[in-house]
């Protein structure tokens, strides 16, 4: 399946509505809705048709259509060299005739002649040129040639596309793009224009939301974790390791970790938290400061004195083990514990 296919597929499916229900809204045929979905070019009518096509479905699904339509013209680009062809299998005039000439010559003056009158009389004296199609193409032409940066100032820039993923725990979740609805998690390289901050709002019933800016001026594979009501959900860069605590003058949480002594005591004497999976987790010593703040990546093994107490946000992802004794999970996946050994 296409992306632009999956997109419009996702799309209609959150809204409810079945391709019957699009077809009746749009007059487009049926077949031809299931086959963009499907990315089934060869079910398609030529290209231009294709094309309107794609646009009104993405309109009518509250979708832009643009970066669908970038991801249809790379599955099947424009034939090359066809307008160049229309040009040189257009027919040649065959030439005028000296009188013939003339003749076109002089009321084409008359005309002109005529007009520029018409503009004085009717602007109050400002006389205004009359310019003929033929006219205003050898000027244009000429500005373009004279001043390149006049000419490169009226070329659009295309928009770059990205590919977002946000992928939600709980699952369920309805995401969002500035207010766009991007569908339910989880959203898997959903196409997206490329700008450097947009917001990405998450929600599910029961849980606390997230509303949080996200850079979004390459593609991002985001990974969030809804809480329950009343404790902040958290987001994190899935491609990213987390970020290690800065010093000096930097948030009150971070310079707390920062400063916080490092575990003296053994694996065997103490705390060992080993992780399968990705899971923030903060662990506070007996006094509340901050001993360690982050998302390990699986296999990860650390050690802690005992007296901690442990938040995690994926329970089933992080196993503990006490003085050398077995080691097991917290809790259930997606299931936020907070314990003290």
């Amino acid at each position: 399946m296409t992306s632009f296919g999956a997109a419009l597929r996702q799309a209609r499916e959150g809204l409810g509505l079945s391709t019957q229900d699009v077809a009746l809204r749009t007059k487009i045929r049926g077949d031809y809705l299931r086959a963009l979905e499907d990315g089934n070019l060869a079910a398609l009518p030529e290209r231009t048709f294709a094309r309107s096509y794609l646009t009104r479905y993405a309109r009518e699904l509250g979708l832009d259509p643009q970066p669908l339509l970038s991801d249809f013209d790379r599955a099947l680009p424009a034939p090359a060299g066809s307008s160049a062809a229309t040009r040189v299998t257009a027919p040649v005039r065959p030439a005028r005739r000296p009188g013939a000439l003339w003749a076109a010559l002089a009321v084409g003056a008359l005309l002109i002649a005529g007009a520029a009158a018409y503009q004085f009389t009717r602007g109050g004296g400002s006389p205004q040129t009359a310019v003929t199609p033929a006219a205003g193409a050898a000027a244009a032409g000429a500005a373009g040639t004279g001043s390149g940066t006049a000419g490169a100032a009226t070329t659009p820039q295309a928009v770059q596309t990205v590919r977002l993923t946000v992928k939600v725990t709980p699952p369920g979740a309805r995401v969002y793009l500035d207010n766009r609805d991007l569908g339910t998690a989880p959203v898997l390289a959903f196409p997206v224009d490329a700008r450097r901050q947009a917001e990405l709002r998450v929600e599910l019933a029961g849980r606390e939301p997230l509303r949080q800016a996200v850079d979004v001026s390459r593609s991002r594979d985001l990974r969030v974790t809804l809480n329950p009501s009343g404790k902040a959900s958290v987001l994190t860069d899935a491609a990213r390791p987390a970020t290690p605590p800065r010093t000096g003058t930097g948030a009150k949480a971070a310079g707390s970790a920062a400063a916080a002594p490092k575990p003296t005591q053994t694996p065997a004497s103490g705390v060992k938290v080993t992780y399968s999976g990705p899971s923030w987790t903060r662990v506070t010593d007996a006094a509340g400061r901050i001993v360690f703040e982050g998302t390990p990546p699986a296999g990860t093994v650390k050690a802690f004195p005992k007296g901690v107490t442990i938040r995690t946000g994926n329970a089933a992802a992080v196993s503990v083990s006490v003085s050398g004794g077995p080691s097991a999970p917290l809790g259930q996946s997606g299931q936020v514990v907070t314990r003290t050994f």
